[in-house]
């Protein structure tokens, strides 16, 4: 028997934290439900009996490429080879003692009778609906086409990332060399603009005014002390992520204008993908909904989207759950109750994901390309009103004096 810590909800609503003993990962799913629990998340617990080198092989796992993990285990078992004698073959192929150590983390747990869903639960970082996608290949006996369909989704992943992170980085550095520019003036220019005004008797043009304000309250200890501190905060907060400053964040970040329907449509793309993969895989719906609801990248979403779970379980359809959570486009719920009428629901939501993840990537891309210009105009608008207004001042010293 092996042991589980999982999160849940009781019928009355009411979040419960404990440890269950179960055969494997989906034994231990039916032993909650069957308590009345509505899971949240299931995880093998933490044994005290591991050697200390399993410490040390999750922390090196933070860096361990998943996606290429995957794709290689993918194509050792798709030509023949078991799961442990895969892992076995990467593991002496592995270029790095990191890598090395993970996987052998992995071996030691098949060998000591976890199931591969528990044993690849060690990696940190995977995806729950990853793992619910393991767990249901070892039942179905189609463990190596699991692996594949992993492999496939984590390089879909890695792909749009890259994808964002080469669009953003121009609008990313002009808004460096903004700053830059910023700082350049403020901190060399204004302070030799100063004592031209101050020996005419004349009041500063207001940009060289504002600037010099600046400047002088950057200069103050109380004033840097706080910048400083809140740059700890910033890092703290970066670093430990409490829940509730993410919840918070979320919420505020779906409220912004484009950039917040963009954020949600992705993150509603993602939780219809894996909706898609587990149902192709025969993880029963209700599992299936609360599973992809804890993959939402959304926080702020994911209560509506576990309610859809405890829709579907008193009778209602799919589409009816889609339509009462209010999060999906009308569209959307019209694809979903067509995919339910003709029972094609993975197919039907794999291309309702692929709408969501189109539009979400057309706004990010308009954004990206409107950051460019609106910086280059806020930077010639700046730059420009300080020669013009100085330009002016100057001038009209120099009638003073003529006069």
């Amino acid at each position: 028997m092996l042991r589980f810590s999982y999160t849940a909800f009781n019928p009355q609503g009411r979040q419960q934290k404990g440890q269950i003993d179960a055969q494997d990962i989906a034994d231990a799913r039916r032993r909650l439900r069957a308590e009345g629990l509505s899971v949240s998340t299931l995880r093998a617990a933490d044994s005290g009996s591991e050697k200390p080198g399993t410490a040390s092989a999750i922390r090196f796992s933070r860096a361990f490429n998943k996606t290429r993990f995957f794709a290689d285990l993918s194509v050792l078992m798709n030509a023949g080879l078991g799961i442990d004698q895969a892992l076995r073959a990467m593991q002496d192929a592995a270029p790095r003692g990191g890598d090395r150590q993970v996987i052998g983390t992995i071996i030691e747990r098949l060998s000591s009778g976890a199931t591969p869903s528990i044993a690849l639960s060690s990696l940190n970082g995977l995806p729950e609906d990853a793992l619910a996608l393991i767990s249901s290949g070892e039942h179905s006996a189609r463990l190596p086409h699991v692996m594949k369909i992993i492999a496939a989704d984590l390089e879909k992943r890695d792909a749009q990332r890259k994808q964002l992170i080469d669009a953003s980085v121009y609008p990313l550095f002009l808004l460096v060399m903004m700053f830059f520019a910023i700082g350049v003036v403020t901190f060399v220019l204004v302070p030799t603009l100063e004592p031209i005004f101050e020996s005419s008797g004349r009041n500063p043009p207001f940009i060289v005014a504002l600037l010099s304000s600046l400047r002088g309250g950057l200069g103050d200890p109380v004033a840097l002390f706080a910048i400083f501190a809140c740059i700890i905060l910033v890092a703290a907060f970066a670093i430990l992520r409490p829940s509730s400053i993410q919840a918070a964040f979320a919420a505020v970040l779906l409220k912004l204008p484009f950039l917040g329907r963009a954020v949600s449509q992705s993150a509603l793309a993602r939780y219809l993908q894996s909706l898609s993969l587990l149902l192709e895989n025969a993880v029963p719906l209700p599992d299936a909904l609360a599973l992809s609801a804890r993959c939402c990248p959304a926080i702020s979403f994911r209560e509506k989207l576990l309610s859809m779970r405890d829709v579907v379980i008193s009778g209602k359809r799919l589409p009816e759950a889609f339509a009462a959570s209010g999060l999906f486009p009308r569209g959307v719920v019209s694809l979903v109750a067509i995919g339910d009428e003709v029972n094609k629901l993975p197919a039907v939501l794999d291309n309702a994901a692929g709408v969501l993840r189109s539009d979400a990537q057309r706004l990010t891309d308009r954004l990206l390309a409107l950051m460019t210009p609106a910086i280059t105009i806020f930077l010639g608008i700046l730059i420009g009103g300080l020669v013009v207004s100085v330009m002016t001042a100057l001038l009209g010293i120099n009638e003073l004096s003529i006069q």
